[in-house]
């Protein structure tokens, strides 16, 4: 939160202070008008400092319920000769090394399991804990509205406990201190084409996806052929 949201209140409680103790002190010297001018202004800069102390409150609150911070950051090249076969470059944040994986299909989905607080925690600074699942390869037309059939995909499980859980360990934390909120598997899906990118974030609820520009781009020429951005069609 911007250091302006508690210097302005702050100077605004003091001046309205100074004025309210000047405007008794005139009351006390039998001086009404003058007392009475100063205990006006005074609690009108005392309220003003409340108005702005809440207006940065606000915009805090939003802020930190909004937030959203990169999870993963997916790169998919199609495999010569191998239909629907890409090799898929995985970036995360905290590894320095990018992790290379070959998935089949035209839809990918990722997976995590999630820690949500409680809004009154996000406010406070408890973000959401998450640990990406898997990620997944998978056909986009795998069911049928018919009948329920099975349907095969291919993956990989993206973590690896290393004996301290912390996932675990943060919900049992948040529980006993009664900031956790909820406990759930959040999923995001997108297609996987010749160069396509995209952005994970993880918000304080759930992963999200989002295609880089020029995949946007692709996606809407593949979805519209002849699609040329900027372009007006002629009715």
């Amino acid at each position: 939160m911007s250091l302006i949201w508690w210097i302005l209140p702050a100077i605004s409680g003091v001046i309205g202070l100074m004025m309210l103790f000047a405007g008794f002190g005139k009351l006390a010297s039998l001086k009404p008008v003058s007392g009475g001018g100063r205990l006006i202004f005074g609690v009108g800069f005392l309220g003003l400092a409340g108005v702005v102390a809440l207006s940065g409150l606000n915009l805090q609150t939003y802020k930190r319920l909004t937030l959203e911070r990169d999870a993963a950051h997916i790169r998919f090249d199609a495999v010569a000769g191998q239909p629907n076969t890409y090799q898929a470059t995985l970036t995360v944040p905290q590894e320095v090394e990018p992790r290379v994986y070959t998935l089949q299909g035209d839809e990918f989905s990722m997976g995590a399991q999630v820690i949500k607080f409680k809004p009154l925690a996000n406010m406070l600074g408890y973000d959401s804990v998450y640990r990406l699942e898997y990620l997944e390869g998978r056909d986009s037309n795998r069911y049928s509205t018919e009948a329920v059939t099975r349907a095969e995909s291919n993956g990989i499980r993206l973590y690896a406990n290393p004996g301290l859980d912390v996932r675990k360990f943060a919900a049992e934390q948040g529980a006993r201190f009664g900031l956790e909120d909820a406990q759930y598997g959040s999923a995001t899906y997108m297609p996987m084409g010749d160069g396509y990118e995209f952005d994970v974030n993880i918000t304080q609820d759930a992963l999200v996806a989002r295609p880089t520009e020029p995949t946007r781009l692709m996606m809407q020429r593949a979805a519209y052929p002849g699609f040329q951005p900027g372009v007006e069609t002629k009715q």
